[in-house]
């Protein structure tokens, strides 16, 4: 909620049918925190968190069991690879599933309609343009492949994917620049 419309929330409001003053009451909002404080579903913050904790431990757990079963022997033991990947992973998953679970009203400072923000519009187009420039660069990785009669090693491999994610970062942060500039002038 910005500044202007909390000022006038507490401005006296007329009523229609009595002439009476009355001020609004700001105890019909929602209390908030930086991490919100319940679910969509209507639960507290007790609930957004443990489940948010239960299904990203449970899917960083499954990933880590999963990846054990599709690794080649390392020096890690079972025990200490399944950990690790599910600590990698179940970290992500706690934040997915919160983002997911949240209500957006009760974060501090969040906007009621992001959808109608002008940065949003700008960061759409520039993810747009990103994807195409990813496109393009996977057509040129692809058609040089194709003409390569070696076997690839898997640095190279890997190496190529990097170059791909660059590609994407960079056209996607250019093309917001441009977006910006352009709406603004």
């Amino acid at each position: 909620m910005s500044t202007q419309e909390q000022k006038t929330d507490d401005l006296p409001v007329e009523s229609a049918n009595t002439g009476d003053t009355t001020t609004t009451s700001t105890a019909a909002l929602p209390k908030t925190s930086v991490f919100g404080t319940r679910t969509v579903f209507g639960g507290g913050k007790v609930a957004l968190w443990s489940i948010s904790f239960l299904v990203g431990i449970a899917f960083g757990l499954l990933t880590g069991v999963v990846a054990f079963l599709m690794r080649k022997p390392t020096q890690f033991n079972d025990w200490t690879f399944v950990i690790l990947m599910a600590v990698l992973v179940g970290g992500c998953s706690v934040c997915f599933c919160w983002a997911a679970l949240v209500d957006r009203s009760t974060i501090t400072g969040a906007i009621p309609h992001p959808e109608e923000n002008v940065e949003d519009t700008w960061r759409t187009k520039a993810m747009a343009a990103a994807l195409i420039g990813i496109l393009f660069a996977n057509v040129i990785l692809v058609m040089l492949v194709a003409f390569y009669d070696k076997p690839i090693p898997a640095t190279t491999a890997a190496g190529a994917l990097l170059i791909l994610e660059i590609v994407g970062i960079i056209t996607g942060t250019c093309s917001y620049f441009v977006f910006r500039k352009k709406d603004t002038e």
